[in-house]
């Protein structure tokens, strides 16, 4: 039982670690950036963006959820964007080329 539970937790972290280094190998563009649009859902977002952001703060409040992802840019370069109740509400860049 206790070799299951070991077997079980190290697909747990393989699965983990190749999620995490599929997104580093996301590089969001600035022509990725501009192709968002106000009012798209996350899961449109991240077939713009090639790849899922990672959640930086969920906030739910009132029957309102907002969530803000982030993606690199790759170099120190990323942008930000905030949903609310899954729509697009705003979006922030930094360095994107």
């Amino acid at each position: 039982m206790r070799s299951v539970g070991h077997a079980i937790i190290a697909i747990g972290l393989a699965v983990a670690t190749t999620a995490a280094a599929q997104q580093s190998k996301c590089s969001v563009s600035s022509a990725q950036y501009q192709a968002l649009q106000t009012g798209m859902s996350y899961s449109q977002a991240v077939k713009v963006l090639g790849c899922p952001g990672e959640e930086r703060v969920r906030n739910e409040m009132t029957g309102f959820t907002t969530v803000m992802y982030a993606w690199s840019g790759g170099f120190g370069a990323n942008m930000n964007a905030m949903f609310q109740n899954d729509k697009l509400v705003q979006k922030a860049p930094f360095g994107l080329k």
